[in-house]
């Protein structure tokens, strides 16, 4: 693991007001490379120190950074689990379930439903997360085919 990477995995961890344990460190840092989400065993994998950092301390980890709000999973086309770092700013994603590939939204759809939220009820909006899973047109071609 880079020191840079380390030093942002050690800071998202403070931030979350959690200890830095290596082990964190390597889970936080695999997410902060792969740059999008990850399935359990690849953060394993991308961690680099097998001795370090077992499946089960990757899990554990995992739950702890969900539970502090570091980390959101969602499911993947496949059914698969998927882990990545929730950002302070946050995006609204297509994922596209037959190519695999995603598209970010630029505006968040959803400010005006939080403000009505808001006024109405008094619930004030703390963070969302909004996906939408579907085919693309290209592979929907490709599929009446």
């Amino acid at each position: 693991m880079e020191n840079q990477t380390r030093e942002e995995a050690a800071a998202i961890l403070r931030q979350g007001g959690m200890r830095i344990t290596r082990q964190r460190q390597l889970v936080m840092a695999a997410l902060l490379q792969a740059g999008g989400p990850l399935t359990a065993e690849a953060v394993a994998e991308q961690s680099g120190d097998p001795t370090g950092c077992n499946r089960s301390t990757v899990y554990r980890t995992l739950a702890a950074l969900e539970g502090r709000g570091l980390v959101y999973r969602r499911l993947g086309a496949d059914g698969s689990t998927l882990y990545a770092l929730r950002r302070e700013h946050h995006g609204h994603i297509l994922y596209y379930l037959v190519c695999g590939r995603r598209f970010s939204l630029i505006q968040c759809p959803l400010e005006g439903l939080e403000r009505e939220i808001y006024e109405t009820t008094g619930f004030l909006v703390q963070g969302h997360s909004l996906e939408f899973t579907g085919v693309c047109a290209e592979c929907r071609e490709k599929i009446k085919k």
